[in-house]
């Protein structure tokens, strides 16, 4: 009996030890193929995929030292408020894979005629619209949102706003992604009264880092993007629209 559970044992424990491979697999073709979905290639597909892995790592400063008010021109205009102009000092940032990548790769498709350019723009603010109601300010946290909201409201808006069902998966992409960065991140920034209410405790020492696109490779904007392409990829196939993968269209 017990030679029959040595190699159960250590088939259960090879089982667990590459679980994480196998999850780390998974999640790097699914988002290769999100990618290829709207029109890259397999080589571009994985450079982009793993840009955005490392980049997801890295922040660029927005300015040299740290921001204790609001701009000038905030101000007066917050003259009537009743809110203050003055809070915990913040040092603002770009994520690398987060904000740039994703900014990037939204202007390749429109170069390269993926997806009308009227109809991105009008599901990115759509989506910006959705994304900053619903998003709140979390003391010495950020600006949080709930995950499943950009991927479904980018995915809805692209399959209802295009006429072709092959650009819907590009329109996604860039709905999701320029969407919630505007309307989640940079609108939430500008908007008074959100900065004062991230401030951390009183006696927290550090000035609080806020990262555009910087909530993590599971938890940002990389993906958004994903989630958003696949949905709508889902959902142009179950509606008879057949594969979504991208070919070069002409946009009049």
């Amino acid at each position: 009996m017990l030679e029959l559970m040595i190699p159960f044992f250590l088939l259960l424990v090879i089982l667990l030890l590459a679980l994480p491979l196998i999850f780390i697999y998974l999640f790097i073709r699914i988002t290769e193929e999100a990618f290829e979905q709207i029109g890259f290639g397999h080589w571009h597909a994985s450079l982009m995929v793993f840009g955005s892995i490392i980049g997801s790592m890295i922040d660029i400063p927005l300015h040299s030292g740290v921001i204790t008010t609001y701009p000038a021109f905030m101000v007066d205009l917050m003259g009537t408020m009743d809110v203050p102009v003055s809070f915990h000092p913040v040092r603002l940032l770009v994520n690398v894979g987060g904000c740039i990548v994703p900014v990037l790769v939204s202007i390749d498709l429109l170069r390269r005629h993926r997806a009308p350019i009227s109809i991105a723009v009008f599901g990115a603010l759509v989506v910006a619209f959705i994304t900053y109601t619903m998003a709140e300010p979390v003391p010495n946290v950020g600006i949080t949102l709930p995950v499943y909201v950009p991927p479904i409201s980018a995915a809805l808006a692209a399959v209802i706003l295009c006429r072709g069902y092959r650009t819907a998966p590009a329109i996604a992409y860039i709905s999701g992604s320029i969407g919630t960065l505007l309307g989640a991140d940079v609108m939430n920034l500008f908007t008074p009264g959100v900065l004062p209410a991230l401030a951390p405790p009183s006696a927290y020492p550090r000035p609080l880092a806020l990262s555009i696109g910087g909530a993590g490779i599971f938890d940002g904007i990389f993906l958004t993007g994903v989630m958003a392409v696949l949905l709508a990829s889902l959902v142009v196939y179950l509606l008879g629209g057949g594969s979504c993968r991208s070919r070069r269209i002409s946009v009049s």
